[in-house]
């Protein structure tokens, strides 16, 4: 099998490792999964993973002047960076992937590659068969939180991309990834989901790409190139959460395609939260393979 079964990971990125991991934790409860530094050239990045509903996120900051994650923070403002999808084979996937135009950027190991952007319209993918030795997914406890959260996240409901044209950027997608479109409007504005492609166990939502000078107001911050943007996370009362975090001194931007919004400003990536998984998710109609 070359088609991808699930979302492995996000990753996401920030000028300050602990300001990136605070909130996660101690809003919704993100358990520390590892951390690490390294120097080494061609990487210079403070980094870990984190668990956080019912998926994990990987975090990193800049180390050293020459760091790559630097670069990304400095041009782009840091948050959303990637996704990471796991498949079966990851070299017998590069070579489907090829015959669909598409080929690795770089290997990390024998069992990551990531793919070129500019051949999955602008979108960084990253590509794995590993299984990690501290991930839930395969039979690991999470870390004890520090303390209570204040909107604990129950399930990683979705990531989501701003890009032009989301409906052939979703036809793209799906043909790469072996899953399915599964919501595609041609008209959408701005504030509504252009698209959804299946992930296999959670879906990735597609905003069509504001007008100049739009995205700020929309987004709280400016988008000008296609890029994965923020995620969704699912809450037990929604009502509730917004209360609690409310009373942490922190305000929802907008109510954007239904959902609740905390932009950029307010939390360190932008985030979604849901009472309800979106009709589409795959969750509500099998039960996700275990790896």
């Amino acid at each position: 099998m070359t088609g991808v079964k699930m979302l492995w990971h996000t990753t996401a990125m920030a000028a300050d490792y602990d300001e990136l991991l605070g909130p996660l934790q101690r809003l919704f409860g993100a358990a520390v999964m590892h951390e690490n530094v390294s120097e080494a050239v061609g990487v210079g990045r403070r980094g870990g993973m984190v668990w956080l509903g019912d998926n994990s996120i990987e975090i990193g900051a800049p180390v050293g002047e020459q760091s790559p994650v630097r670069n990304f923070v400095e041009k782009w403002g840091g948050g959303m960076h990637s996704i990471a999808l796991q498949v079966d084979d990851a070299k017998a996937t590069a070579e489907r992937l090829a015959c669909l135009q598409l080929t690795p950027q770089v290997w990390v190991e024998d069992s990551i590659f990531f793919s070129k952007p500019k051949e999955s319209a602008g979108l960084l993918l990253e590509w794995s068969d590993r299984h990690t030795d501290d991930d839930p997914r395969w039979g690991y406890a999470p870390q004890p939180l520090p303390e209570a959260p204040v909107a604990p996240a129950l399930q990683y409901a979705f990531v989501t991309a701003v890009v032009a044209n989301p409906a052939a950027v979703a036809e793209r997608l799906a043909g790469l990834f072996e899953t399915q479109v599964l919501r595609a409007k041609e008209d959408a504005a701005p504030n509504e989901i252009g698209a959804i492609v299946s992930l296999g166990d959670c879906l990735l939502l597609l905003f069509p790409m504001p007008d100049e000078g739009m995205s700020q107001d929309l987004w709280g911050t400016d988008i000008t190139r296609n890029r994965f943007h923020a995620h969704g996370l699912r809450v037990e009362n929604l009502a509730d959460a917004v209360s609690n975090l409310a009373s942490c001194g922190i305000q929802p931007v907008a109510q954007i395609a239904g959902m609740t919004y905390l932009g950029p400003d307010a939390v360190s990536i932008p985030t979604f939260l849901v009472e309800e998984l979106l009709p589409e998710d795959p969750r509500h109609t099998h039960k996700v393979e275990e790896p």
